[in-house]
């Protein structure tokens, strides 16, 4: 009997930290959303380095559809950084 609470509560443990992890991990969802950001900061911003941060976004977008999650956010971020807005 105690073998098996222990189990299912060590069962129940993994399963809650897996989910927890896989909600702050960047996704597909998660680099839209950044990549909306950069559009309209793209929009309204009148930056120098304009055309860097528009690099820097299609190089995002092109992480992001090849599923490369992490790195694609990276860019997207630097992007806003160049365009002076905070992330």
């Amino acid at each position: 009997m105690r073998y098996a609470l222990v189990t299912g509560a060590l069962a129940l443990t993994a399963m809650l930290g897996t989910s927890a992890a896989l909600a702050l991990a960047p996704n597909a969802a998660v680099c839209r959303d950044m990549d909306t950001k950069v559009g309209a900061a793209l929009d309204t911003s009148q930056a120098a380095d304009r055309q860097q941060a528009q690099r820097e976004r299609n190089t995002g977008r092109d992480y992001c559809n090849h599923g490369y999650y992490k790195v694609g956010m990276d860019h997207l971020q630097q992007a806003l950084k160049l365009l002076g807005s905070k992330t």
